[in-house]
């Protein structure tokens, strides 16, 4: 039975469950699969899905492995559905969503006419508590210092405010007004379609995966970093900010999916597209090989060692033509 309780919500197990002899067969030969299906329960359950897993949901939030998708199927504990599972005979042991909420209004509306009978109590418990402290610091304060020198003054002013104790005379609160909710302050909730809307226009063409249902989900469940990355920046402007530094420095042929820049938090890091590095100057004149420049080289060191006559000799025969050092 699945129950809704300060925003809790339970699911019905049956205490007899420990005996049950297909439960147990199953668990004992395989303990993992017979998890799943008990994670699979409460899941259910927590987001009234009537029973139905979605194949993101199975195999990612509850860790399910082929194997143990196979072998619940097989014993009859899921039953393959449209992209996903249905969990066996989940209506007739746990309540239907539409009941969930229904239930979960009637306790809403019966803790909201508590809360207005508490205050409307604890105002008049208040007023009538404040009124008969006035009035008892008058009275003493008069005994012991006669206002305006009139000691009658005390007698009058008592007698005045005999009907003021009841509480038709006191005024009347609006309590409907007063809000009794309280939720704690959480990370920003954008709207995701519209923020996945505006990071497609900055993307490159078959770059952008942000839409598909394992993204979308990747983003809500990321977007608490997201937040504490930002700091007290607006997440949604510095979220845009980011893939839109990221794809300007980044070229388009190497620019990740969106799925990847998220799960890399690559947000964190700060882009800046690289500047062209100078082209080395080419020098003047004609370029020599290298084979070229070599034989210069081992010509230019066997010079120095040649004699007078060895060198004279190679000049005048035309053979030699090297710098001389």
């Amino acid at each position: 039975m699945a129950n809704t309780e300060e925003m809790r919500i339970f699911a019905k197990f049956s205490a007899d469950l420990w005996s049950n002899e297909k439960f147990c067969l199953f668990a004992d030969r395989n303990p993992r699969a017979a998890i799943v299906w008990i994670k699979s329960i409460t899941f259910a359950a927590c987001k009234k899905t009537d029973g139905f897993i979605g194949e993101y949901a199975m195999r990612h939030a509850l860790g399910a492995s082929k194997r143990d998708i196979r072998l619940l199927v097989e014993n009859n504990f899921l039953e393959a559905g449209e992209n996903g599972w249905i969990i066996h005979d989940y209506l007739s042991s746990q309540f239907a969503s539409s009941k969930i909420d229904e239930m979960a209004e009637r306790r809403r509306e019966a803790a909201r006419r508590a809360g207005i009978a508490s205050a409307r109590a604890r105002a008049e418990k208040n007023s009538v508590e404040n009124r008969s402290t006035d009035v008892a610091t008058d009275v003493q304060r008069t005994f012991n210092e006669p206002l305006n020198g009139n000691p009658t003054n005390v007698q009058r002013q008592v007698n005045g405010m005999g009907n003021d104790f009841s509480t038709e005379n006191q005024l009347d609160i609006d309590i409907d007004n007063i809000n009794y909710s309280f939720t704690p302050p959480t990370p920003s909730r954008p709207d995701f379609d519209k923020l996945a809307d505006d990071l497609e226009a900055i993307y490159p063409v078959n770059r952008f995966d942000g839409k598909t249902s394992q993204t979308r989900f990747q983003l809500e469940a990321d977007w608490p970093k997201i937040v504490k990355a930002a700091g007290g920046l607006d997440p949604v402007e510095f979220l845009l900010g980011k893939v839109r530094d990221y794809v300007a420095a980044t070229d388009a042929q190497y620019v990740k999916t969106f799925s990847r820049f998220l799960g890399g938090e690559l947000y964190t890091r700060n882009w800046e597209k690289p500047k062209p590095s100078k082209p080395t100057p080419r020098p003047n004149g004609p370029v020599k090989s290298r084979s070229q420049q070599n034989l210069e080289a081992n010509m230019a060191n066997t010079w120095k060692y040649m004699t007078p006559e060895e060198r004279a000799k190679f000049q005048n025969g035309g053979v030699f033509d090297a710098q001389q050092g």
